[in-house]
């Protein structure tokens, strides 16, 4: 096969960002997609009218519905034949994991991976690359955050967050953790867990926000911090420190060179390809001066927003709440968040054709899951005892 014929389960926003992605592989002939709702405004898909009608017409399929039916939907296709990627949580809970280690051991030969998309931006690959270079040193620290406004965007398309409610920690808290267990090779052997629900009130899950310790068998301590209802443009970073050197989404520094950027915003063929190299040298520089440049920087910055927003008003999502906002974290934040998702897409596919090895597969999901399971045990027993 050359060309695949590509079905998407759930047509809600993953479902739809899915669909733009695999349209863009030269290797994909065909998208298909089903919803259990009617859908009449994606462009660049063939709607069918069951899942069971999808199986049918294609090669392999991604799983974009609810958390709570990514288990009914990845058997389903496993059972059909066809080559699965989910998206994350990979399922809902551990209980659902173990019924479904056999089963992907019987279709061994079929592709199976999970979207776990924050390992692909290029600022994370770097920080496994400099880690595997041994550039930083002996790594005592890593730290990862997912900072997400989901109080409009959790019902945009569906509202079944309110009605079933989702695990903060499962949702969220697995790209992070996901992300510090592949960036330091172990897995944590202990871990603790504060939540709070002192925001976004109506939303159906015990809590909003949660931060996570971490220590791993090499003593590295790590950090997650992760939120649903931030008053901030959304961010996504990683911090990494070593005896040799720090690095925090694309900048790394080194006692000899002082800063150096070393991974870009858009990888190497992108558009926006910035150097900084800021040495250690000091500059004098009056604090007034210095509270002047930042507060033109921070002026401009909202004036611009405000053009874009005046301008495009209509555009779903405002300039600062797009997913590739560069400017979420000051300086910057080196996250591009559709390309390292069609990093995902465009490997799965290469998978399927026997080209390349899948990224994320099921024993790498397992033990996220497995995390988010102790974790979520964790945040709900305290929320009880309080």
């Amino acid at each position: 096969m050359n060309k695949l014929r590509v079905g998407v389960i759930g047509l809600g926003g993953a479902g739809r960002a899915h669909v733009r992605r695999l349209n863009r592989s030269p290797n994909v002939e065909q998208v298909f997609g089903f919803d259990s709702k009617p859908i009449t405004d994606i462009a660049d898909v063939t709607i069918v009218e069951s899942r069971d009608e999808l199986l049918r017409a294609v090669d392999a399929v991604t799983i974009c519905t609810p958390d709570y039916l990514h288990f009914d939907g990845i058997v389903s296709a496993l059972r059909a034949g066809k080559h699965v990627l989910s998206e994350k949580p990979m399922v809902a809970s551990l209980a659902e994991v173990k019924r479904l280690a056999p089963l992907v051991k019987r279709y061994s030969k079929l592709v199976f991976g999970v979207h776990h998309q924050m390992r692909t931006a290029p600022a994370f690959l770097k920080a496994r690359e400099l880690i595997e270079q041994n550039k930083l040193g002996k790594l005592f620290y890593v730290e990862a955050n997912y900072w997400h406004d989901m109080r409009e965007r959790s019902s945009q398309f569906d509202a079944w967050r309110q009605k079933k409610g989702q695990s903060l920690i499962f949702a969220h808290g697995c790209h992070p953790l996901d992300l510090l267990m592949h960036l330091t090779g172990e897995v944590p052997i202990k871990q603790s867990v504060y939540v709070s629900k002192n925001s976004f009130s109506k939303y159906s899950a015990p809590y909003t926000s949660a931060t996570i310790l971490l220590q791993f068998p090499s003593n590295i301590i790590g950090k997650v911090h992760v939120n649903s209802s931030c008053v901030y443009p959304q961010v996504y970073d990683v911090v990494v420190m070593g005896d040799k050197g720090t690095y925090i989404d694309g900048v790394l520094y080194t006692a000899d060179k002082g800063f150096r950027q070393v991974a870009d915003f858009f990888g190497e063929s992108g558009w926006l390809n910035t150097e900084l190299n800021i040495t250690r040298t000091q500059i004098p520089i009056p604090r007034s001066v210095f509270s002047l440049g930042i507060n033109a920087y921070m002026r401009s910055l909202n004036f611009l927003t405000d053009i874009y927003m005046r301008t495009f008003s209509k555009l779903t999502l405002s300039l600062t709440r797009e997913a590739d906002f560069l400017f979420r974290r000051f300086p910057f934040t080196i996250y591009n968040h559709d390309l390292a998702c069609q990093i995902v897409i465009d490997n799965f596919i290469g998978a399927v054709l026997g080209k390349e090895k899948i990224m994320t597969g099921f024993d790498e999901a397992q033990r996220v899951i497995t995390l988010c399971e102790h974790l979520e045990t964790e945040a709900l027993a305290t929320i009880i005892a309080d």
